[in-house]
């Protein structure tokens, strides 16, 4: 490497860096490393004043309430296998994942689909992106090429269908939900427009709460459902074993010197009076089914409502500028003294 430079100072003596003499070069070429910080200062200002998107933050919060009641299918399967049957528990019930919810086409398609407003005017968010705007240049010049090369062959449906993809993709990155195991559950959006944030939260939220109650209703529903079918069969049941015991009662009036006789009558009497028990059992769960259905299942309670951000969120622009000004003249070091070595 090239010690002696044309300003007279030599850097490394004897393969060791003389940090006086390096002091002094620095002090001495401060203009070229304030040169070199600037640029990198100005690249990152370029970037967030030009091309970076300031997006708006906002939040809300629900918790999940902590029954202590048995849920439908929970109840539903207790019963079910007092008459002999088998039906899911609640693990492969519709409680799925909200995380998975938020995430799903379908909430994500009623948002790009709804016309929101803003603090200019109401629009979806596939023209308030753009995404659908045919008048740009870099549209005509796709569409132009895809003319000569003879790809532009999607019709007014596929396209719309292809912009609500684009949309999809681009929302992904704007909307967070977080779970904690305590019940608390987080919704976080960025939109460029303050509005925007908060409404789309409020939609999401208020989507999680209308959903639980769905899932809810659902559930006691088919219970109730069930509960009618199985009081028709055991109803049924019932009615034939009593007309069994009756007849036998009346073909065997003296049946006290017969034990085969007498186990029989045990035995009818017994079924008589377990289908009785799951008859009044069945009755009783039905009518409760029917008063759950009517109540207020809300599982979420909203703790904390959007709010109206005030300010930019991302990108945090004085700190960004902050680090490029110190990354910049931490940078500028190496960069002139690799500049110095190798000039001529």
């Amino acid at each position: 490497m090239k010690n002696d430079l044309n300003d007279g100072f030599n850097i490394i003596n004897n393969d060791e860096i003389d940090l006086k003499i390096l002091w002094i070069v620095l002090l001495e070429n401060k203009r070229s490393l304030l040169y070199i910080t600037g640029a990198v200062v100005s690249l990152m200002a370029f970037y967030l004043f030009f091309i970076a998107t300031p997006l708006y933050y906002s939040n809300s919060t629900i918790f999940k309430i902590q029954n202590e009641s048995k849920s439908p299918i929970n109840k539903l399967s207790s019963i079910a296998s007092i008459a002999g049957l088998s039906v899911g528990s609640e693990s492969s019930s519709a409680n799925v994942d909200l995380v998975d919810y938020v995430s799903s086409r379908t909430i994500k398609n009623a948002i790009i689909q709804k016309n929101w407003q803003t603090k200019n005017n109401e629009t979806d968010l596939i023209s308030y992106w753009g995404i659908n705007d045919t008048t740009k240049l870099t549209y005509f010049l796709k569409t132009l090429f895809k003319s000569i090369t003879g790809s532009n062959n999607r019709t007014k449906d596929e396209r719309k269908l292809k912009w609500s993809y684009r949309a999809m993709s681009k929302i992904d990155d704007r909307i967070i939900a977080k779970y904690k195991d305590t019940g608390l559950f987080t919704i976080e959006v960025w939109m460029e427009d303050p509005l925007l944030a908060q409404s789309i939260t409020d939609y999401i939220v208020n989507s999680i709460v209308k959903y639980t109650n769905a899932v809810k209703m659902d559930s006691w529903s088919k219970t109730r459902e069930f509960y009618i079918q199985r009081l028709r069969e055991v109803k049924i049941e019932l009615d034939e074993t009593e007309t069994t015991l009756i007849k036998f009662q009346k073909e065997n009036r003296r049946i006290i010197d017969s034990p085969d006789l007498i186990v029989d009558l045990v035995n009818f009497r017994r079924d008589v009076e377990i289908k009785t028990a799951l008859f009044i059992t069945l009755q009783n769960e039905y009518e409760f089914a029917r008063i759950e259905e009517t109540k207020d299942l809300t599982e979420f309670k909203i703790l904390d409502k959007a709010m109206y951000p005030l300010e930019i969120a991302k990108p945090k622009k004085k700190l960004l500028l902050l680090v490029s000004l110190f990354v910049g003249f931490i940078f500028s070091i190496p960069s002139y003294l690799l500049f110095r070595a190798f000039r001529i």
